[in-house]
C-alpha cells in the first residue's frame, strides 16, 4: 500500500501507524517535512489548501498553544494544543481547531508527528501565529468543553473520547440547523415574507 502523506486535517491517509514511525525516524535528523492542508478548522490561522511545514516533535516536549500534527485513527490532524495531561501512566493531548469551539477527543502524546512551524499559501512561507481573538462566549464555551473532556480523561480515556465525540456530533447538528434557519430567513426576506 502506498503511503500518501500529502493530506492533513481530516483527510484519509493509509497507515497512521506508519506515519508515526516515519516521524520517529525523521526526529533523529530533525528534518522538516511539508503537508498540504485540507479543511477550514484552523482558519484564519492556517487557510484551507495551504502548505504546512512540520518539524518532528521531540518526545514529550509540547507547549499549550503550539499547532501539532498527529495521527488519529485513519486521519492526520493539524490543530492547536489546548491541554496536556496524564491519565494513568499515559500522557494525553487535547487539541482544538482555531475556528471551532469544540475540542477534539484526547489523543495519546505518542501519536504526535510534529509541530507546525510555518505555512505557505502562494510560495511565501510565514510563521504560524497565535489563535485569533474570540468573543467571551466563544472562549467560555471552548474552555468549558475542554475542561469537561479533561476532567473525564482523569476518570477514563474511553469516557473522555466518547463524550468529546458526542459533543462534536451535537455541535455539528446545531450548526447545520443554524445554517438551515439562516438560509430560510434569507429566502423569506428576499420574498418579503418573515419567518
Amino acid at each position: 500500500m502506498k503511503l500518501n502523506p500529502s493530506r492533513v486535517a481530516g483527510q484519509l491517509v493509509s497507515g497512521s501507524q506508519r506515519l508515526v514511525a516515519i516521524s520517529n525516524l525523521l526526529r533523529k535528523g530533525s528534518r522538516e517535512f511539508d503537508f498540504l492542508l485540507h479543511g477550514k478548522s484552523m482558519a484564519p490561522t492556517l487557510p484551507d489548501s495551504s502548505w504546512i511545514r512540520v518539524l518532528p516533535a521531540e518526545k514529550g516536549r509540547f507547549t499549550v498553544g503550539q499547532v501539532l500534527t498527529y495521527a488519529s485513527k485513519d486521519r492526520v490532524m493539524a490543530h492547536r494544543l489546548v491541554r496536556s495531561m496524564k491519565s494513568g501512566s499515559s500522557e494525553y493531548l487535547i487539541t482544538r481547531g482555531d475556528a471551532t469551539v469544540c475540542c477534539d477527543w484526547p489523543v495519546p502524546a505518542t501519536s504526535v508527528l510534529g509541530t507546525v512551524t510555518a505555512f505557505s499559501t502562494g510560495g511565501l512561507w510565514q510563521p504560524v501565529g497565535p489563535p485569533p481573538d474570540r468573543g467571551l462566549v466563544f472562549r467560555s464555551m471552548a474552555f468549558l468543553i475542554s475542561n469537561l473532556v479533561g476532567n473525564l480523561l482523569r476518570v477514563s480515556p474511553r469516557i473522555a473520547v466518547s463524550t468529546a465525540k458526542r459533543i462534536i456530533r451535537i455541535h455539528g447538528m446545531v450548526e447545520k440547523a443554524r445554517g438551515y434557519l439562516k438560509r430560510r430567513v434569507a429566502l423569506g426576506s428576499g420574498r418579503g415574507v418573515a419567518l
